[in-house]
């Protein structure tokens, strides 16, 4: 192998599970929005979504650089990225779930949402632990290593998000439309 080719395979090694997880992300916007999987919608949701992996990547790579890790930076990312498949699969069981579901009760992937995003967390928590500490941290450096990255990817997340909405006078009526899904779901348990 020359080197070219083999920077290219690093090169593809480094994007594919941030590029899959916008791919993910854009299917659920498809099956969550129309029931089904569509090119257009599977594009538009991949590339409005794009900016998840984008601040995971800005957030680990902060944090990389202040471990002094030893590990590659490209390894590592493809590493810290794979912490990302308890997510994946619980994003695949709710499009499964929404793909089935008639389009009059779609509402009632909410309550699955709710009742099971501690199994997503937790697992890639520990997948993060585990990364974090593979570098000879200490339990202490790794808990503020995770923290840290946490409130890097989520802060830029938060303001990207909320930068776009806010601007968009649909944002207050997402609001209002979540509301009267939750008083619906709580009335349908009690």
């Amino acid at each position: 192998m020359n080197a070219s080719s083999v920077e290219r395979s690093e090169g593809f090694l480094f994007l594919r599970r941030p590029l899959f997880l916008a791919f993910m992300l854009g299917c659920g916007v498809s099956v969550l929005g129309s029931g089904r999987f569509t090119l257009r919608l599977i594009a538009d949701g991949t590339l409005s979504f794009a900016f998840v992996p984008l601040c995971q990547l800005s957030a680990f790579a902060v944090v990389h650089r202040l471990q002094h890790s030893r590990l590659p930076f490209r390894q590592a990312v493809d590493r810290y990225f794979a912490g990302n498949t308890p997510w994946l699969w619980w994003m695949a069981a709710l499009m499964v779930a929404a793909a089935i579901l008639p389009a009059i009760r779609a509402g009632s992937v909410l309550p699955m949402m709710l009742v099971s995003i501690p199994i997503p967390i937790a697992l890639s928590m520990r997948f993060d632990w585990r990364l974090f500490r593979g570098d000879g941290r200490t339990r202490a450096q790794a808990a503020m290593d995770i923290l840290l990255q946490r409130a890097i990817a989520w802060s830029l997340a938060t303001a990207y998000f909320l930068g776009l909405a806010i601007t968009s006078r649909d944002f207050f009526y997402l609001f209002v439309e979540a509301g009267q899904a939750i008083s619906t779901w709580v009335r349908e348990i009690l």
